[in-house]
């Protein structure tokens, strides 16, 4: 049995380092009038999301249920616990956030982002201490960054310096706007993530996204892609909150093939807020400079 999932291992590695994932496809009709829908199908989006709440708290904060599904999720999870319990505080259109690990043997522990910083906080510490936010072996700069985009998505997506409509495609008996994001080129590149937004042609709001790993540091999933299912959206003081996000390989999420219930990773949020605690809880480094939503 452990000879079996070091070789599948090995097989994975091998896959996702012989291939960059490419999410373009065919843009619909001239470039500037393909823009033009892409720009304006996300912006109704962010309107019907209320996202112009989301700008006015700034901070928000919330309590997700993490659970790995899998050998391979196992393998590749981003936390100790395969079933991770989190409290997040979030900056709004920033990667400045903290997270206390709610249980395992980390409980009562925090990690935190700031200016692209790390910084952790044992349960029994004053203070917070820097890590090596460089090191190769810690994938929790990624991970932080990353739940700021499950939340943010659409807001974030719509400043991508390239946007295009791909379309409409039909899944479930919901009909569908394709709106493709990334930057510097359509092209697949090592340096920039390729995003394809799912947009509900009724509700305008995001049921799906496919998108690339190119950040992420794991030999098992970073030449890999994956896609997400937003559901159970919920309305909080004038945002809505997708209670429920499942994470599936490449775009096993849209394609039909599979079942959300084979998921490689879920979250499910227990409570979302906003405020509640001082946006200075994000910024224990007086000296670093604010680098908002730029890497």
């Amino acid at each position: 049995m452990i000879q079996r999932i070091f070789s599948a291992a090995l097989l994975f590695i091998f896959l996702s380092g012989c291939k960059m994932a490419d999410l373009s496809m065919t843009t619909q009709g001239p470039t500037p009038q393909s823009e033009a829908m892409a720009r304006n199908k996300i912006q109704e989006t962010i309107d019907r999301q209320g996202f112009r709440r989301m700008a006015h708290h700034q901070v928000y904060q919330y309590t997700v249920r993490d659970h790995w599904r899998g050998v391979l999720a196992r393998m590749a999870r981003l936390w100790p616990e395969v079933d991770a319990h989190l409290h997040f505080k979030q900056n709004f259109n920033t990667f400045d956030s903290r997270m206390t690990f709610l249980n395992g043997d980390r409980s009562g522990d925090e990690i935190g982002l700031q200016s692209w910083q790390l910084y952790e906080k044992k349960r029994d510490w004053t203070s917070v201490r820097e890590l090596d936010s460089k090191n190769k072996s810690n994938n929790y700069v990624f991970a932080l960054a990353t739940f700021h985009y499950f939340i943010e998505m659409p807001f974030r997506l719509s400043n991508a310096e390239l946007l295009r409509y791909y379309g409409i495609e039909r899944l479930n008996g919901n009909t569908y706007d394709l709106v493709f994001a990334s930057w510097h080129s359509e092209k697949p590149s090592p340096d920039f993530d390729q995003y394809i937004l799912w947009i509900n042609a009724d509700t305008k709001l995001v049921d799906y996204v496919v998108y690339t790993l190119r950040d992420n540091k794991n030999p098992l999933t970073r030449g890999m892609y994956g896609s997400v299912a937003f559901q159970d959206y919920r309305n909080v003081d004038g945002f809505l909150v997708p209670f429920s996000m499942t994470v599936m390989l490449n775009d096993d999420a849209v394609n039909g093939k599979k079942s959300l219930d084979q998921y490689f990773h879920k979250m499910t949020l227990d409570s979302f807020a906003f405020a509640g605690f001082e946006e200075k809880e994000l910024y224990p480094f007086p000296h670093l400079e604010k680098t908002i939503d730029t890497k």
